[in-house]
Order: structure tokens, then C-alpha cells, then sequence
């Protein structure tokens, strides 16, 4: 049972425990709690073809799990939950408290339904830990970035009394990454955390899986949102932080009002957002209500604006041109010939302006 010899041994599955500190698990789910935890693996329709898939041709031994004892004589699964949950409800599927008759489906057809799994022990977490970096991080089964943070914040913690460059170095290193990349994934899940506490600010529909966690972390590419926050990379406490400023940060990115689209839904509406919380004038108007387009013409960046916007059109404009040959003959919307000719008659006057406007500071 020497995990460093990598030594495989097969496991009665009922002493396999799913992981309490699985990066993936939503916080608000009871990781003590089998059938909670049973419950969000089902929300992914690829669990029942696992389970498919082993209940036809077997468990693939050259895959074991990766644990650690508990001290009761079981096992805790850090590696490998995802499999344990497919073999689980092979052999228990009454333990589904979703999907039963999906799962009911794939146990009445299974060939085999395994009772033991291979598993390699390890002496202590750490050591997995450190794999899950090349496999689930950087590696072949990537996980999306909210995960990312939380195992990068286990990581975190077996180096918390290093200096802080240190920490990120060594962070980088493991995940194969830059330190300021690993520093923006901390920020960004301790944001996340203080939204999460403050129950999502109640916005409808607004939780841990709803969330785009990238969004957040976007937004604190942009030296001038966290002015606005008061946030600072080396504070993971957020002692400074605004959090009033957090709350109306957050709204904007996610909350819909009558369901329409949040007033900055996309991250590359954040480039005007960071202008528009810089400046008190543009800040008010956008408070009051003022889409953000109109918002940032009140700060100095309404030059740059209008010319990214003005390339932007162009790139659309290309772009429907290169695809129009493969429209179908019975193309049914005539109105876009009106769009086309609305577009050349706007393009034209803003075109006869902008002369206007470079004749004028030539004749200054």
C-alpha cells in the first residue's frame, strides 16, 4: 500500500468516499452528503454514459483512484470522484435522487457492474494535490476556472507563511502557469467568495453555477475597476475593499432586469466600463440609468471609442460579405437590403463629418 510505489489494489467501493474538498463541488452542496453530492453529478448527462460505458465494458484497471485514508478505516477519493459516482449508481441506483429512470435504464443493461475498484494510496493529500495540477490545470481534463482558483486556494495554504511572490512562483510552477495569472485566480475567488456570502445580492437566477467566474476575473485586468473596488492582489482578505462598489459591480455584470441582457454582459464591454467608474461624471450618469455606451461619452476615451467601434464595424461588415455566397436562395429577409442601404447613408454622413471635423483642425 506504498502510494509512492505506485501500488494498485482493488477497493470493496462502499469504503470509497466521495471528496469534501473537491474543487468542482458547489460550495452551497453538503460535501457530507452522499446523495447531494449524487445529486449535482447528475446535472451532467456524460454521467449516465460513464456509467453506460463501465456497465459494458468494465472498470479500465490502468485508471485507479487516487486516496487517502479517513482515520475510520475507509477512504476519502480525491481523484476519481466522477468514476466512483458512475460505479456507485451501477451498483446502487436507488441512490439516483434525480434522472432515476435514466439511471434505471443503463443498470437494467449493464453487463458488469464492478464492486471493487483499483485504487493507489496515498500518504497524505498533498501528494495528489500536486497531481491534479498537470491533470485537471494545465493537463489532459481540464477544469474551468472557478475550480481552478479553489484548488490553486488548497495549494495556497501549504505556503500561506512564505512571502507573497514566493507563494505565486511556486503556484505557477505546479500548474505550469505565470504567478500573475495565479495571483488574478485568488483575487477572483475571494471576490467570489464575499458575493457568494452576501447571498448573491439576491439577483434572480444568480448563484455558484450561474456565475461567470472569468467575468470576474476579467474585470480585474482593468487597473481602473479595481481603483474602484479599492482592491488590492496582495489583500485575499478583500480588507479594503469596497463592497458597495463589489454590489454594483456585480449587478451590472450579472443582473437581468425583464430579461434583458445585464448592462455589461460581455467581458469586452469592460475596457468602457473601467473608463466610465473613473470618471465621477460618466460614474453618475451610468448610476441613473444611462447604457454604458452613452455613459462613457462623458469621460476622455469617446476618440478611442469611436475608433475601435469604427473597425469593429468594418471586421462585421468583412466578415458578412466573405459568407454572403453561402446564403440559401430562399433567404427570406428582405429587410437586411434596407439594414445594408441604412448602414451605407449612416457611414456616409459620419464619414462627410469626420472630414469636416480634420479640414477644420487643419484651417486652426
Amino acid at each position: 500500500m506504498n502510494s509512492e510505489n505506485n501500488l494498485i489494489i482493488m477497493e470493496d467501493i462502499n469504503l470509497l468516499k466521495f471528496d469534501p474538498e473537491n474543487p468542482r463541488i458547489p460550495s452551497d452542496i453538503n460535501k457530507n452528503d452522499e446523495k447531494e453530492i449524487l445529486d449535482w453529478m447528475l446535472n451532467d448527462a456524460t454521467l449516465i454514459e460513464l456509467m453506460g460505458s463501465i456497465g459494458e465494458s468494465g472498470y479500465f484497471s490502468a485508471e485507479p483512484l487516487l486516496v487517502v485514508k479517513d482515520g475510520n478505516g475507509a477512504y476519502i477519493v480525491v481523484e476519481g470522484n466522477r468514476r466512483l459516482a458512475a460505479v456507485k449508481l451501477l451498483n446502487n441506483p436507488e441512490l439516483a435522487p434525480r434522472k432515476m429512470k435514466a439511471v434505471s435504464v443503463v443498470v437494467q443493461k449493464a453487463k458488469i457492474k464492478p464492486s471493487h475498484l483499483p485504487i493507489i494510496i496515498y500518504s497524505n493529500r498533498d501528494k495528489i494535490i500536486d497531481y491534479l495540477g498537470y491533470r485537471h490545470v494545465t493537463g489532459i481534463k481540464e477544469w474551468g476556472p472557478l475550480a481552478k482558483a479553489k484548488y490553486l486556494k488548497q495549494l495556497y495554504y501549504r505556503y500561506f507563511e512564505e512571502e507573497q511572490e514566493a507563494i505565486y512562483k511556486k503556484l505557477a510552477q505546479i500548474i505550469g502557469s505565470r504567478a500573475d495569472y495565479a495571483n488574478k485566480l485568488l483575487i477572483g475567488l475571494a471576490l467570489f467568495n464575499e458575493i457568494a456570502e452576501e447571498g448573491f445580492y439576491d439577483i434572480p437566477g444568480l448563484n455558484e453555477n450561474t456565475l461567470n467566474f472569468s467575468l470576474i476575473t476579467t474585470a480585474t485586468s482593468y487597473n481602473k475597476i479595481t481603483a474602484f473596488l479599492g482592491l488590492s492582489f496582495d489583500d485575499l482578505d478583500l480588507t479594503n475593499v469596497n463592497k458597495n462598489h463589489l454590489r454594483e459591480l456585480t449587478k451590472w455584470l450579472f443582473e437581468r432586469v425583464d430579461s434583458a441582457p445585464a448592462r455589461v454582459a460581455e467581458s469586452r464591454n469592460l475596457n468602457e466600463l473601467s473608463y466610465v467608474v473613473a470618471n465621477e461624471k460618466a460614474l453618475t450618469a451610468f448610476r441613473q440609468g444611462t447604457p454604458l455606451a452613452q455613459a462613457v461619452l462623458y469621460t476622455e476615451e469617446p476618440d478611442e471609442s469611436f475608433h475601435n467601434k469604427v473597425l469593429n464595424a468594418k471586421s462585421e461588415i468583412v466578415y458578412a460579405r466573405e459568407i454572403s455566397h453561402l446564403l440559401k436562395k430562399t433567404y427570406p429577409y428582405e429587410s437586411d437590403v434596407d439594414t445594408l442601404d441604412e448602414i451605407k447613408n449612416i457611414s456616409q454622413q459620419l464619414g462627410k463629418h469626420v472630414k469636416d471635423i480634420l479640414r477644420s483642425e487643419e484651417g486652426d
